[in-house]
């Protein structure tokens, strides 16, 4: 079992590296949001809102850092129940947005927020102060 929860926790790690870089460099093709119009603008508004030209938004980026440094952590197994409550807002609102606005690539979401639920739920006992 143990074997199992390193992959998981390697997997996810994996996951949110790979996703956060991609608000960087964007390394990974876009989702298709074609038919789903309040999608694509949302998304695009979030993507160009920080770019050179306009240099006023910091959602992207904040969301990208954030998403990476979750990630090594949970590659590197350094504080793991931190990240996971860092990751928790982020798999919350990827959650709400394609359950609103894109439900067809909604599988990564609930992946994320699945595996995120059920990492903290195994690592509960480091989190039992904070609800004492």
């Amino acid at each position: 079992m143990k074997i199992f929860h390193t992959i998981l926790r390697i997997g996810l790690g994996l996951m949110l590296l790979i996703f956060g870089l991609n608000k960087f460099f964007w390394i990974l093709p876009d989702f298709d949001f074609s038919g789903y119009p309040q999608a694509e603008y949302l998304f695009n508004s979030m993507r160009y809102s920080w770019s050179e030209s306009i240099n006023k938004g910091y959602l992207m980026g904040l969301v990208g850092i954030t998403e990476t440094v979750a990630g090594l952590l949970l590659i590197l197994k350094k504080w793991v129940p931190f990240a996971l409550l860092l990751l928790v807002p982020i798999s919350v609102n990827i959650v709400l947005f394609h359950a609103f606005l894109n439900i067809p690539n909604i599988g990564p979401a609930l992946l994320v927020a699945i595996l995120n639920t059920y990492m903290i739920y195994k690592n509960w006992d480091s989190y039992r102060s904070i609800f004492t």
